[in-house]
């Protein structure tokens, strides 16, 4: 295994990541750690790397003799949790048509992984993507290997369903602000939907390519992935649409408006024609969307112009998203708030837009989502670099110094981490 360990991989990897930490804080090497706790260095290495399941015994000893604080030990149910749900899937695996002789899967497995994915996406919503990003990654190689030695009736199955896993795979990355991570599983689902035959799951693909190229302000990169996924052949109005509005971004944000406002007419025109009922998900909400992407690229357009106008439409558009989007969907709100509120403080607005950030941080929809938080922050700082005596301004500086004041140690994260996800494995038993 690598040394450049990922430590959201799994439990396990996040455990083996910070028993390193800890261990390279106190100044022990691998075989110094082994020798005082009685394990060899290969072991604590295999550990660490997240190559071996910790023994039973290793997170208290480690957590003494380290003086972390009890974070290992805090951490050590979700991994045991965590190894009985992998022994779990490895013994499906070998009873799924077959069993142990074979080791195949069959239509049933492939189906109930479907019906999970439709959770996913739920949670995914509702919470945005950091607590589902290790189940999903999960299983969108579970699915690979399923693949590689699954029969031929159910192949073109798995691979179509791998694809549409490392699409939300990417997107929790992508809502994490980890846009490497998300352009590595967009990348992957893509060739595994043009593998399975799917273009339009390809063009989604493409087109998330682009979006996470936006979020990183490369705009050209932005406008020729989306271009690729508008040009796929056999495409739908819908999802013909998703693409164009990808590139209405990428125009945006490179200061092009005759472009940005032409891609912004096709995709309205696009989804005029679409049907909502046969196509893609994201034409339930087509018009909080089409709104949304207006608002944003007129946001954009005010940042390379200065012009406030610009930044005024972008207010109206968000605006009339945000009524559009349900209360079920917290994550999706708050999004679409801070973009809001983004717009305001463009259009020279330091009041609403400090107060529309206050409703973000006292609701529960940005929890998970890093993109969010990187945007209240972004906002944030643009008032208080502008505004910085006003009443309102100062009380969302009070707000975010508090928040920043109570996670800031990582001890006190990791502490606050475990204990909700303890509290989580009791309640579910």
């Amino acid at each position: 295994m690598s040394r450049w360990l990922q430590p959201s991989m799994s439990v396990r990897a996040y455990f083996g990541w910070r028993m390193r930490h800890w261990r390279r804080a106190r100044g022990f090497t691998q075989a110094g750690l082994g020798r005082r706790l009685g394990y060899a260095d290969s072991h604590i290495s295999r550990v660490e790397s997240a190559e071996r399941w910790p023994p039973p015994d290793l997170a208290d000893r480690c957590d003494a003799l380290l003086d972390t604080g009890g974070e290992l030990t805090a951490l050590w149910p979700l991994v045991e949790r965590e190894r009985m749900h992998t022994a779990r899937m490895s013994a499906a695996m070998d009873a799924t048509d077959g069993g142990a002789v074979t080791g195949r899967p069959g239509a049933e497995g492939v189906a109930a992984l479907g019906r999970l994915l439709r959770v996913y996406r739920d949670i995914g919503e509702a919470l945005g993507g950091r607590d589902i990003v290790v189940p999903v990654e999960h299983h969108a190689r579970l699915l690979i290997r399923w693949h590689a030695d699954g029969p031929r009736p159910v192949a073109a199955g798995m691979l179509r369903l791998a694809a549409e896993y490392a699409e939300l795979a990417g997107w929790t990355r992508f809502d994490g602000a980890d846009y490497a991570g998300a352009l590595y599983w967009y990348d992957h689902g893509h060739r595994w939907a043009a593998a399975a035959g799917d273009p339009h799951l390809a063009s989604r693909l493409l087109a998330r390519q682009s979006a996470a190229r936006w979020s990183t302000g490369d705009a050209a990169g932005a406008i020729v992935l989306a271009e690729a996924a508008r040009r796929l052949d056999g495409l739908d109005a819908g999802t013909r649409a998703w693409a164009t509005l990808a590139k209405a971004r990428g125009h945006a944000l490179a200061g092009d408006r005759p472009a940005c406002e032409r891609a912004l007419h096709d995709a309205t025109m696009l989804v005029d024609d679409a049907d909502p009922t046969r196509g893609p998900r994201w034409l339930r909400f087509a018009g909080s969307v089409l709104l949304l992407t207006f608002g944003t690229c007129y946001r954009d357009l005010a940042l390379r112009t200065g012009h406030q106008a610009l930044a005024q439409r972008a207010v109206t558009y968000a605006t009339e998203s945000l009524a559009g989007v349900p209360a079920r969907a917290g994550h999706d709100r708050a999004l679409v708030a801070t973009r809001l509120a983004s717009a305001y403080a463009f259009a020279g607005e330091p009041d609403p837009a400090a107060a529309t950030l206050t409703t973000v941080m006292d609701g529960a929809g940005a929890y998970g989502s890093e993109r969010v938080a990187g945007e209240v922050r972004a906002v944030h700082a643009r008032l208080a670099a502008r505004w910085p005596e006003r009443p309102a301004v100062q009380d969302l500086s009070d707000r975010l110094a508090a928040l920043g004041d109570d996670g800031a140690h990582p001890q006190a994260q990791i502490h606050h981490w475990a204990a909700g996800q303890v509290e989580r494995l009791r309640a579910s038993g």
